[in-house]
């Protein structure tokens, strides 16, 4: 039985260079016109159900998009905590802890953020959230959530190796599709949506 997933990242909040997790910061202005101008596309998608982060940026992502639907918040879909880290940019990570990049980068599940979340930890939830995708009755399913959530859940789906999560950039306001099938995944679109 075929399921799509549409995997859409929340918009610009104007700290794009910098890693936000639990900080919870709204959409910047040029965040909120990005989503708004997927509002025709996702209207026409057919969406069955919608499960969101509940993070002020998803939140307001998908108020933005669909004002007149109910959709549910799962926790499971909040983006990485930090640490120490949140706020920074990866210069200032590297000149704070260098002794800890080449670890994060190896991305093991034994690796914990200083004063933050370990991997193990966060992959574990995200998975979570995909069984729950998976088991869903519904066949055209719209999650809003965040970069590192995405990929993790492109990972999993594709059953490709945790540390594969570099291999997508998964753009601010823009959306992956996937078909879901008994057997396996096919990712079929990546960074979609207005310029």
């Amino acid at each position: 039985m075929k399921k799509r997933l549409i995997l859409l990242r929340h918009g610009n909040t104007g700290f794009e260079d910098r890693y936000i997790g639990t900080k919870d910061v709204p959409l910047s202005s040029t965040g909120m016109a990005r989503i708004v101008s997927l509002e025709s596309t996702f209207q026409s998608q057919k969406v069955e159900r919608i499960v969101v982060s509940p993070m002020l940026r998803c939140r307001q992502s998908a108020e933005l998009l669909f004002s007149d639907r109910s959709f549910s918040y799962d926790d499971d879909l909040r983006e990485v905590d930090f640490g120490r880290w949140e706020g920074l940019n990866f210069s200032e990570i590297v000149e704070k802890d260098p002794d800890l990049v080449d670890k994060w980068a190896a991305w093991t599940p034994e690796f914990c953020f200083p004063q933050g979340e370990c991997i193990g930890n966060f992959l574990s939830r995200v998975h979570d959230a995909g069984v729950r995708l998976a088991e869903s009755s519904d066949k055209n399913i719209l999650v809003i959530a965040h970069g590192g959530v995405i990929r993790a859940l492109i990972c999993y789906f594709l059953k490709l190796k945790a540390s594969d999560y570099l291999l997508f950039q998964v753009e601010m306001g823009k959306y992956a599709t996937l078909n879901l099938f008994r057997e396996g995944a096919v990712l079929t679109g990546l960074n979609l949506g207005a310029q």
